[in-house]
């Protein structure tokens, strides 16, 4: 009973995607903003700032009424200059930070597609393991009949060699290892 050898199989080897393209000014930008806004150095330094106006005015340096700031900047009529400075940066520190993060989500599945193509690989490296596992004890199982036929057709040897006055001496060949 001879099995019928079964057709190679090549592995596909994962490559690393290129390394990325070079980074617009907007990219790097964004990069810098959305690092530099999670930082403990700039949540302490806006903690000191407001603190710092707070006191300003707690501890009379500036009177509640005055104004160290061009009125234009800073009046009732005109509050509009301020307004729109504060919220225009807070605006734009948005988009940076969400285009940081969409760069960040994208490289992240990037990675996980990675992961996956290379647990597929070893998935299938498993399997042609398994077989090749299983194809090794067949022929284990194969060499021992084997090995029990030829034992069986040297004593019939031997018996037909001493029958006819031959005498054949010990066989030079190693004894079979132990089954187990």
């Amino acid at each position: 009973m001879r099995a019928e050898p079964e057709p190679r199989v090549t592995l596909e080897i994962v490559k690393p995607a290129p390394t990325a393209r070079r980074l617009s000014v907007f990219d790097r930008l964004a990069d810098r903003v959305s690092y530099g806004m999670g930082t403990p150095l700039n949540i302490g330094v806006w903690i000191a700032l407001v603190a710092g106006w707070t006191l300003l005015f707690a501890l009379h340096v500036v009177d509640a009424d005055a104004s160290f700031l061009p009125s234009w900047f800073t009046g009732t009529a005109f509050n509009f200059p301020l307004n729109l400075v504060t919220t225009v940066a807070e605006l734009y520190i948005g988009f940076l930070v969400g285009a940081a993060s969409n760069r960040s989500e994208r490289n992240l599945e990037r990675t996980l597609s990675r992961i996956e193509a290379q647990e597929a690989q070893i998935a299938a490296v498993e399997q042609i393991l398994s077989r090749a596992a299983e194809q090794n004890a067949v022929l284990m199982a194969q060499i021992k009949m084997d090995t029990a036929r030829l034992d069986e057709i040297h004593r019939h040897l031997e018996t037909i060699s001493a029958k006819m006055g031959i005498d054949l001496g010990p066989p030079n060949i190693p004894a079979p290892p132990p089954s187990g």
